[in-house]
């Protein structure tokens, strides 16, 4: 998680993440970089302790076995699109369609939100795109049944569309249209 500031020096990385600036080097550099744009295992014992101490500091989120494991971390970061000229072109229907959601809804929408909206077919039509419809895609997704406290999250871990989600969201970090926070 964060965001590289400018190109690495060296062994050397400049790391922003929530206002604040960190220098990676070493094994914590080459295991930021391994796993800046998808999930990575951290190899032997040096990897792991390096990935406690990134997690630590807020720059990596330890995830479970399997797309499971990957949707619970991806619902500890902000999903945030990479801001590219073509966004859309060479992307399947899925990735489209989450990429859609992601940079145009008006808000930042949470891993959770996204498996939501995907989960019950809800498209990203305009009414619910943009600053100016906000609280109708809220309404959509946030309902007496889904308010309540980490409901929504632990629900959609279950969903039938969690695993589609979390492939499409990969893709889309493979592909660098979208980076974690």
């Amino acid at each position: 998680m964060g965001t590289a500031m400018g190109q690495p020096s060296g062994n050397i990385i400049l790391v922003s993440h929530c206002g604040q600036k960190f220098r990676l080097a070493g094994e914590k550099a080459a295991l930021w970089q391994k796993g800046r744009y998808g999930f990575a295992d951290a190899d032997g014992a040096e990897e792991y302790r390096a990935l406690k101490e990134l997690a630590g500091m807020g720059l990596a989120v330890q995830a479970g076995i399997g797309k499971q494991g990957r949707y619970r971390a991806l619902t500890g970061c902000v999903i945030c699109p990479a801001g590219r000229l073509f966004p859309y072109m060479g992307l399947s229907r899925k990735q489209r369609t989450a990429m859609r959601w992601l940079s145009k809804a008006g808000l930042c929408l949470t891993m959770a939100e996204l498996v939501y909206l995907t989960d019950r077919g809800i498209k990203p039509v305009p009414g619910l795109l943009g600053k100016d419809n906000r609280q109708a895609l809220v309404e959509t997704i946030y309902t007496k049944e889904t308010v309540f406290d980490n409901l929504l999250e632990n629900e959609m871990g279950k969903a039938a569309a969690c695993g589609e989600t979390v492939e499409a969201v990969e893709g889309l970090l493979k592909a660098k249209r979208i980076i974690l926070l």
